[in-house]
C-alpha cells in the first residue's frame, strides 16, 4: 500500500485556483447572489473578460450586434458558461493532463467533467428540493478533481484494479483505489477542495458523489444530482478511462430526484448535444 502522506504532499503541490475563479466558486454557494455580482468579479480579470467576450460574440451564439460588456455577455451566455470558462482556463493542470493511472488521454477529465456539469444542471430541475442550477453545474464540473492527484499513484496497477472490480474483490473502483492506495479519488478531491477553499456544498459533492447517502441532509439533493450526472456522463461516452461504468447507482436517488428511466434516456441525448456545443463555444479549436 502507498502511504497516503505521499498523496497529501501531492495535494499541496497542486496549483491554486486563480483569485477570480475562487471568488466565483464562493459566490456560487450564495443563493442570494446576482448576475451583477458575477460581472463585478469577472471585470477585474482582463484575460477572463477577453475570453468571455470572444465566446459570446462567436458564431455559436451569433448575437445580432457585437456584445462589448461583461454584464451583457453574462446575460447572453449564462452564469454556468462563465464558471466553465473561469475554472477550465485556470486549472489546465487539473483538467488537461493525461490520467495515466486510469489510462485516460489528455483532456479526458475535462470532457467528463463538462458533460457531468451539463447533466447536473438539467437534473437539478427534477430535484425534490430546490437546487441552484448554477451550483449544480459547478458541482458537476469539480466532482472528479481528486483524480488529477491520485492518478500517478495508480500507474502500473490499472489492470489489477479493474480485475478487482470484475471479480467482485472490490465493490467498485473506489473501493479498489482505497485497497491499493489507502484512499480514493473522492476523498483526495475533498482534501484538494479544502486546500482551494471551496464552499462546503461543493466539497460534499466531490467527497460523496459515489456515496451520496453519506452526504449531510442539507446537501443530499445536490450530491444525488451529481451522482446521477456522473453516471449519465459515462453512459454518454465521456468517462475517465479504466473506471468508466465501474460504479453502482444508488437506487435511493428517487427519494431526492423525481426522474424516471425514460426521462433519463431523453436527458442523455440532450446532454450529448449541448456538450459538443458548449465545448466548442468555450474552447473552439484551441487547447486550454
Amino acid at each position: 500500500m502507498i502511504m497516503t502522506k505521499s498523496v497529501s504532499d501531492k495535494i499541496k503541490e497542486m496549483p491554486m485556483l486563480s483569485v477570480v475563479a475562487s471568488r466565483l466558486l464562493e459566490l456560487s454557494g450564495d443563493e442570494e447572489h446576482s448576475l451583477q455580482d458575477v460581472a463585478k468579479i469577472v471585470e477585474n480579470d482582463a484575460y477572463l473578460t477577453t475570453r468571455i467576450l470572444r465566446v459570446v460574440n462567436s458564431a455559436a451564439f451569433a448575437p445580432n450586434s457585437p456584445i462589448t460588456t461583461v454584464a451583457k455577455a453574462i446575460l447572453n451566455i449564462g452564469e454556468k458558461m462563465v464558471m466553465g470558462i473561469a475554472v477550465g482556463s485556470c486549472s489546465a493542470k487539473v483538467f488537461k493532463d493525461p490520467l495515466d493511472g486510469y489510462e485516460a488521454a489528455a483532456g479526458g477529465l475535462w470532457d467528463h467533467s463538462l458533460r457531468t456539469a451539463i447533466a447536473a444542471r438539467e437534473i437539478a430541475n427534477y430535484s425534490k428540493r430546490e437546487i441552484s442550477a448554477s451550483l449544480a453545474f459547478t458541482a458537476g464540473l469539480l466532482h472528479d478533481i481528486g483524480k488529477s492527484v491520485i492518478s500517478e499513484f495508480l500507474v502500473g496497477n490499472t489492470e489489477m484494479l479493474t480485475d478487482m472490480c470484475d471479480e467482485g474483490k472490490a465493490g467498485d473502483f473506489l473501493d479498489a483505489e482505497r485497497t491499493l492506495v489507502g484512499t480514493d479519488h473522492s476523498e483526495v478531491g475533498q482534501q484538494l477542495a479544502v486546500h482551494w477553499g471551496i464552499p462546503q456544498p461543493l466539497v460534499e459533492s466531490i467527497r460523496y458523489h459515489h456515496r451520496p447517502e453519506q452526504a449531510s441532509e442539507e446537501n443530499k439533493h445536490l450530491v444525488y444530482s451529481v451522482h446521477l450526472s456522473d453516471l449519465l456522463a459515462m453512459m454518454g461516452g465521456s468517462g475517465t478511462g479504466a473506471d468508466s461504468l465501474a460504479y453502482k447507482i444508488d437506487d435511493n436517488y428517487e427519494s431526492f430526484i423525481d426522474i424516471g428511466k425514460d426521462q433519463l434516456a431523453v436527458l442523455l441525448l440532450k446532454v450529448q448535444e449541448e456538450f459538443f456545443g458548449t465545448k466548442k463555444s468555450i474552447f473552439g479549436s484551441e487547447e486550454f
